[in-house]
């Protein structure tokens, strides 16, 4: 009997060692944070696991604001903006003023292209914390993206007298001052040379452009000396919008001075297409003598931070048709304006500097490089390089190097 009752005693002992044991394992595993944690380290590929760890923790504890707003941005990231929203609401009904849910919740309107209620729950933040720089801040940047960018210098500025020293706000600031320089004065110079028959060729651009809100519009001078004689053009150039995905390049130049065409046109119709696909069709006319009309086409594709452009000019003649083209690539740095060009060609271009129309009938085979950079906050400079073999007779050729440098001021 008292084997029995030892046999029981032991296997009570041993039954409480296991609760001891196990029970807060047990606990631990289906603990929030535990949870949480575990959600928070799962890769991308594993969100739908992510989500139901968080559902699970949240079971547990309902009122667990940082886990929600994790589900939140898990549903957001892939694009389940509705059950974002429901998450991010439930937390914000809560606390209006938990600052991680309201940037969730700005966040998953712009992802989802709302920006006015991205905007509305800025206001709504200014209002229950104005001394608060992000909210102004999160507003400029909407903003920014709407292109309102007197709208986002007027938000961002609050942002700094609710902080001066508000680092993400200063930089924007600067960002939008150079978005908001509408005017330029520039001046280019180019150096031609010719292995044979022809003397250097010297070309000086003066021009001045304003950006108007249905597109810029550039004047420019051109004075140039070609055959040790000089001359001047004036050129008016216009870049006008049709909408977001559509906008034209017109050109008109007139010159009284036979180095120039008598005038010259240009014309360009752009339009983006899906896939970051850029193409346009074109003229050009340059009367002489005579005239000459190009007719002209382009297709380009956006990849990544660079732009892969085809353009073709055909030439028709009394002697037939003239065919020539440009391959380019232009690859961006931090910005649009900051670029480095390179492109390869077969025949002349009318966009290069030719001003007879015996050289837009040559035939060649070219290469060049260039680049523009930004040397101070309004300050732009360019330079670049063009090689050239050109045949000025039948199978005869001469080598053409150009060589520009030029400085652009902004305000």
């Amino acid at each position: 009997m008292s084997m029995e009752r030892a046999s029981r005693q032991a296997a009570l002992v041993l039954l409480g060692l296991m609760v001891v044991v196990v029970a807060p394992a047990a606990t631990q595993a289906e603990d929030p944070d535990t949870l949480f944690e575990k959600a928070r380290g799962l890769p991308k590929e594993r969100r739908e696991e992510a989500r139901a760890l968080c559902r699970k923790a949240l079971a547990l504890s309902p009122d667990y604001d940082d886990i929600r707003i994790h589900l939140a941005r898990l549903h957001a990231w892939d694009g389940q903006y509705e059950d974002a929203r429901r998450e991010i609401r439930i937390v914000l009904a809560r606390s209006p003023r938990n600052a991680e849910a309201r940037e969730a919740a700005i966040d998953i309107e712009v992802w989802s292209d709302h920006p006015h209620e991205a905007l509305r729950l800025c206001d709504e933040g200014m209002g229950l914390s104005p001394r608060e720089p992000m909210w102004p801040y999160r507003k400029a940047k909407v903003l920014k993206s709407l292109k309102d960018f007197p709208g986002a210098m007027a938000a961002v500025q609050l942002a700094l007298h609710a902080d001066p020293n508000h680092q993400p706000s200063r930089l924007l600031r600067d960002d939008l001052k150079e978005l908001l320089q509408r005017s330029k004065v520039y001046l280019m110079a180019t150096y031609d040379t010719y292995s044979e028959t022809l003397a250097p060729w010297k070309t000086v651009n003066l021009g001045v452009g304003h950006r108007f809100d249905a597109g810029l519009v550039l004047l420019q001078v051109n004075r140039a000396d070609l055959f040790n004689s000089w001359g001047t053009q004036v050129q008016l150039d216009a870049y006008p919008h049709f909408g977001e995905s559509t906008y034209a390049y017109l050109s008109a130049a007139h010159s009284s001075d036979s180095i120039f065409p008598n005038s010259s046109f240009a014309a360009d119709l752009y339009h983006n297409f899906p896939a970051a696909i850029e193409a346009s069709l074109g003229i050009r006319r340059l009367v002489f003598s005579d005239a000459v009309t190009i007719y002209t086409g382009s297709i380009g594709r956006y990849v990544g931070n660079s732009l892969y452009t085809i353009r073709l000019y055909d030439t028709p003649s009394a002697l037939g048709t003239s065919l020539s083209g440009t391959l380019a690539a232009r690859f961006f740095q931090e910005d649009a304006d900051n670029y480095i060009n390179v492109a390869v060609g077969t025949g002349m271009s009318p966009d290069q500097s030719a001003w007879t129309a015996e050289v837009l009938r040559l035939r060649s085979r070219n290469a060049s490089l260039g680049l523009q950079e930004r040397l101070a906050r309004s300050w732009y400079g360019t330079a670049s390089v063009l090689w050239e073999r050109q045949e000025f007779l039948p199978d005869q050729y001469r080598i053409h190097w150009s060589f520009s440098a030029g400085l652009e001021w902004r305000f």
